[in-house]
């Protein structure tokens, strides 16, 4: 019963699904044709060398902003769309008559929408480096050998990173699955969740402490996007070895206050959509 539950899921909402996991790893599907087509954006991979790997490498891990910011609205556009429908519809009741229990279906479509979530996430934002690293290598610039270092470092806070991303996607998705049980209209309830989403936003980063304070000289980045072959970023010194290991540091209260969240509003969607009447 449960991948009959599955199965319905994704024919039902694959657009949906599928429209997320294209939009996380636009950043890095866009940065491969950039890279491919523009000669100004190859020139800082053209300058590289293994010393320098560590100046351009880390700019990968700017994913872990995107899915905490503009991907967060996508993710809870996405739990809402998924659930507020099929109370809209009336097609919710229809599904309560099958010889399965509500909170059975109930929990299983949470835990296929969050598993979309984490996947899709925890892939961008580890894919990443790894094209990047990849497309320096392929300019033959950088050596593995000499580059394999810096690679592991940047790989260690992606990886950090990622848990920390995913865990606030999860959170946002509850949140916003909750709200589509409370508001009356799926629109509506996609409206509410998009603005809390919003409001949560610029206290994200302050949450997770991404780059904490490192004594040491402040970098600049620049960017000047040409069609010639004008480099387009260009960054004062590169990253140390100090400010890798302190981004996304771990914190076990605040990643377990997540973790509660997300099952609190989990258990509570589940209680409130089984409580439905026609």
């Amino acid at each position: 019963m449960i991948r009959a539950i599955i199965s319905k899921e994704w024919h039902q909402h694959r657009s949906r699904y599928l429209f997320y996991w294209i939009a996380v790893h636009a950043p890095m599907l866009i940065l491969c044709l950039v890279i491919a087509f523009s000669t100004g954006a190859r020139t800082p991979f053209a300058d590289l060398s293994d010393a320098l790997t560590m100046k351009y490498l880390p700019l990968s891990l700017i994913e872990t902003l995107l899915v905490t910011t503009i991907f967060l609205l996508l993710t809870a556009y996405l739990a809402v769309a998924t659930f507020g429908p099929e109370v809209d519809d009336r097609s919710l009741f229809f599904f309560y008559e099958q010889p399965v229990s509500r909170k059975l279906y109930l929990s299983t479509k949470l835990a296929y929408g969050a598993c979309h979530v984490v996947l899709a996430n925890s892939s961008a934002i580890l894919l990443m480096p790894v094209a990047v690293y990849m497309m320096m290598l392929i300019s033959g610039k950088v050596t593995s050998a000499g580059s394999a270092a810096a690679f592991g470092l940047v790989m260690a806070a992606a990886g950090r990173a990622a848990i920390w991303c995913t865990l606030i996607s999860l959170a946002g998705f509850s949140l916003s699955a909750l709200l589509s049980a409370l508001v009356p209209r799926w629109w509506l309830a996609a409206i509410c969740a998009i603005v809390l989403m919003l409001v949560l936003i610029p206290n994200v980063a302050e949450y997770v402490n991404y780059l904490p304070d490192i004594a040491g000289d402040s970098m600049s980045i620049g960017m000047n996007v040409s069609t010639n072959n004008t480099q387009w970023i260009t960054i004062s010194r590169p990253v140390t070895n100090a400010e890798l290991a302190a981004f996304a540091p771990w914190r076990v209260g605040p990643l377990f206050s997540l973790i509660l969240l997300s099952a609190a509003c989990a258990a509570s969607t589940a209680f409130l959509y089984s409580r439905k009447q026609l």
